[in-house]
Formats: structure tokens, sequence, C-alpha cells
């Protein structure tokens, strides 16, 4: 059977141009990841976007001119393609953090030389991110920028950070932490069974949803769940024996057997539209079945929150091993390198009473 042709019409489109199937055509501002559509009508929407293009190119231009006009200093600008160069090619969630990069690296304060770059300049461009690309977003960027300038630091380019003493944007998080008792709530709601499966593997292992319903069989040897989390790359080898409560890995594993063959543990069990027995379940099916479950389960919520996901899992997971078998074993089981992760991940947010022990 021939491959299918390429779609030749496209070739000579501007960057940047998109069309969806239903022929609605789109602009994508690669500095910012921020759309706009531009309709039907193909031509104008070429002429648009090469406008946009040169412009950018233009703006580019201006700053590399500065860069080179800037008294003998480097621009914050300049250090930017560097750092980039040096630290960022290659790395898991590069796309995330080159995001980053061109948000400082496009600021009208990044012309000036890195050494000349004060604190309020930091606050402000910081500032600046949380109004227009939210508070999560300008958090990452004041932790890039703070890495960029440590960078400048340990190339003899500064002797100070200037944004050490800028306070972190305050980040409200409004969805609700799943508590046991809403766990077991939608745990009975859970169908089918593959639901079941998965909300267990969660929670007794841990894991990113990606990771769960990547989980193969072939991924049990030696006594062990082997994973390589597809987040952050992190390698972990689980011992079967790990359990909370009555649940075990190495029960779930078999409880994930059954009449259909597959090679995952988290499969489907019936033929469907386009999905098929022995087909692992896709992220789409499993966040829609978990959403059903909890809707039929009619969780008590506060007001303001937003419904618990699938994810929340993790956090509950992260909490009840630090329960039974303290914060190491918690952090190492996440895959987190660092505590504070995990800490973050043990956060009620307010929702839970602390029982206080003694002894």
């Amino acid at each position: 059977m021939n491959a299918r042709r390429r779609q030749a019409a496209r070739r000579n489109w501007p960057a940047n141009l998109y069309q969806n199937a239903n022929g609605y055509l789109w602009f994508r501002n690669p500095t910012n990841g921020k759309t706009l559509g531009l309709g039907t009508d193909l031509q104008k929407a070429i002429r648009l976007v090469k406008l946009a293009n040169m412009k950018m190119e233009q703006e580019r231009a201006e700053r590399d001119l500065l860069a080179l006009t800037s008294e003998g200093s480097l621009t914050l600008a300049a250090h930017c393609d560097e750092y980039e160069k040096e630290y960022i090619v290659g790395k898991r969630s590069a796309s995330s953090i080159k995001s980053q990069i061109n948000a400082i690296r496009q600021d009208e304060r990044a012309t000036k030389p890195i050494d000349k770059f004060t604190p309020k300049d930091a606050a402000d461009l910081i500032k600046e991110a949380a109004e227009n690309r939210g508070p999560t977003m300008a958090r990452g960027i004041r932790s890039r920028l703070k890495d960029i300038f440590r960078d400048a630091i340990t190339h003899g380019l500064i002797e100070r950070n200037p944004v050490e003493s800028v306070l972190k944007p305050k980040v409200k998080i409004a969805r609700m932490r799943m508590t046991e008792a809403d766990f077991w709530k939608i745990f009975e709601q859970a169908e089918p069974q593959w639901l079941k499966n998965a909300m267990l593997l969660a929670l007794v292992t841990g894991q990113r949803q990606a990771d769960i319903i990547g989980m193969r069989f072939d991924n049990v040897k030696d006594g062990f769940l082997w994973i390589e989390q597809g987040k952050t790359g992190a390698k972990l080898k689980i011992p079967l024996d790990v359990s909370l409560g009555a649940y075990s890995i190495d029960g779930l594993v078999a409880q994930c057997r059954d009449r259909f063959v597959s090679r995952f543990l988290v499969h489907y069990s019936e033929n469907r539209y386009s999905n098929k027995r022995g087909q692992p379940v896709s992220q789409i099916s499993l966040q829609q079945a978990f959403q059903a479950a909890r809707e039929k389960a009619e969780l008590d919520m506060a007001d303001g929150a937003t419904p618990t996901t699938f994810h929340e899992i993790r956090s509950l997971a992260a909490r009840m091993h630090t329960e039974a078998r303290g914060s190491a074993f918690a952090q190492a089981l996440l895959g987190h390198k660092s505590s504070a992760m995990t800490d973050l991940y043990r956060d009620v947010r307010g929702q839970q009473w602390i029982e206080v022990k003694t002894g």
C-alpha cells in the first residue's frame, strides 16, 4: 500500500500560519503562544501572517543592533540566547522553558545591558507577566529570570542577582484536593472496571495519569514495577509488595489481567467506536469516565472550588504514603528530586483537619 502524498499546497505557506480540519485559518505568535483566528480567506491570511512575521523579524534585528551598540556590555536579550544554547537544547519540557525565555527576551527591558538591569526592572517585568499571562506563568518566568542571572554571575557578567528580592506572584489554586473519603465515593461509582484499576494503581504507585495508562505487563519483572516517568524522565523501580490498605502493586497487576489479551495494565475490555479490546485506554477516555463517576458521587464542595481531578489521586497518594512510611519514601515514590515539590502534593490547601499526634 502506497504512502499518502504530502499536502503540497501548504509547502509555500508562511511560518506560523495554520488551518484546522474545517478550513479555518489561524495565526500563532511563537513568542508567547497566543493565537488569533483569521477566517477562511487564504490569500488574506497569508498577507497578514507575512506582515506579522516581518515585524517580528524587524524587532529581533533591532534588539540585536542594540546589543551590538551597548558600549560593549551584553544585553539581557543576548544573554538569553547564550543561556538557551547552553542549557536548554535537548532537555525534556523544553517547550515550556523556551516560552519563559521568549517572554523575557521579548520584553523591552531586555534590551538593557545585563549589568544595568535593576531589581525594579525585574519586578516590573514579572508584574506585567502576571497581568498579561497569569500568575502561574509569571512564577515560571520569575524562576527562569533568576536562573538566567545566576548563570550571568557564574560567567562574571554581574555580581548580584536582581531577582532575589522580587516576591513570587501569588497563585490561588481553586481545584479541590481529594480526600480519602472522596476517593472511595468516586471509586464506588466508577465504571468500567479499567477505571477502578487505574484509580487503584494511581493511589498505590503515586504516578501521573499518563504513566498509569502507559504501564505494561512487561514492566513487571524481578520483583519490581519499572517506570520511566514521561514528564521528567525519572526512572523508578517500585517493589511489588508496596501497598496501601488491602491493595498491593502485585495484587493490582493480577487484577488487571482479564480474558482479553493486552500488553497494558489499563486497557479497554470492549469494542466501542474507535476503541478496541486490549488497546490502552486514552487519556480522554480516562478523564471522561472519571468525571462521570465523580458527578455520580455528588461530593461536597467548598464555595468557589473547582472539582477534583484524576491527577489529585497523586496528591492523596503522597499524603497517605507519608503517613504510612514517611516523607522520604513518598518523595522517592513520586520521583521528585526535591522534598519541596513533594510538600506541594502533601499540601491539603486548608481542606482537612490535621490531627495532633502524641508520640
